[in-house]
């Protein structure tokens, strides 16, 4: 194992802190090529580094200051039933099949978030969409072992955040959520293997890593992060599609 794996970590966590996404995108591509883990392996392992990393990033930016809390019961629970069923639906499908669909996703996710106007306001939300929205990005987020924060912050844009801080802080709340339904379903699984000790050291080092980007993420204008965001996202689409094509 390439002592890579280091420097990735707190890249991901950065990435995650400053967005609000892309750190589940980041962990499984990570874990496969520099932790020499299998995507089957990767995933379930991804989901507790993601959910952690996720958790030391909301409590640093304070996120319960500007939380809009029905909105985010009603993510949370969708997601958390969505995750499971997708952690069962996740184990069972080739891998090559998981990351062809989590390219053409992220793709298309990027294709929408660099072309949509924020407002730079929070509005009424759209709480009977938000249902439907929860419980598809939960899915996704077991199927495909990512955080789901590429899908939620787009979803929360759509809903009626167009402030893109506090999107992302909506987003690491349910992320967590959304990875420990998922993360309960693996659980059941006895054929799923998690090395926790290694596990642990990646996550204590992508924490770090949130807290720099939390740091960031209240001094870039919003324009630019919407817009770097939309750039992670090709290349992580690109990556992940070459993967597809490469992996078995």
């Amino acid at each position: 194992m390439s002592l890579w794996i280091l420097p990735t970590a707190l890249l991901i966590g950065l990435v995650l802190g400053l967005f609000g996404a892309g750190g589940g995108m980041l962990t499984v591509p990570a874990l496969m090529i520099i932790g020499e883990l299998s995507v089957k392996e990767a995933v379930p392992m991804s989901l507790w580094i993601v959910s952690l990393v996720s958790l030391t990033a909301a409590i640093h930016q304070k996120v319960w200051q500007q939380l809009q809390y029905r909105l985010l019961i009603i993510l949370g629970i969708t997601g958390i039933a969505g995750g499971m069923l997708g952690a069962r639906i996740g184990a069972a499908i080739p891998e090559q099949i998981q990351l062809a669909l989590l390219a053409i996703l992220i793709l298309n996710v990027a294709i929408w978030t660099g072309f949509v106007r924020l407002e730079n306001k929070v509005s009424v939300f759209r709480y009977i969409p938000a249902l439907l929205a929860g419980f598809v990005i939960g899915l996704l987020t077991g199927i495909l072992g990512v955080g789901g924060g590429f899908l939620l912050v787009p979803a929360l844009v759509f809903l009626g955040i167009g402030h893109f801080p506090t999107a992302v802080g909506h987003s690491l709340i349910i992320i967590v959520a959304n990875a420990a339904g998922a993360m309960i379903s693996y659980a059941t699984m006895p054929s799923v293997q998690i090395n926790f000790g290694f596990t642990a050291i990646i996550a204590a080092i992508a924490a770090v890593g949130s807290i720099i980007g939390g740091i960031l993420l209240k001094r870039l204008p919003a324009t630019q992060l919407q817009k770097g965001f939309a750039f992670l996202l090709i290349l992580l689409g690109c990556f992940v599609g070459w993967q597809s094509l490469t992996v078995g």
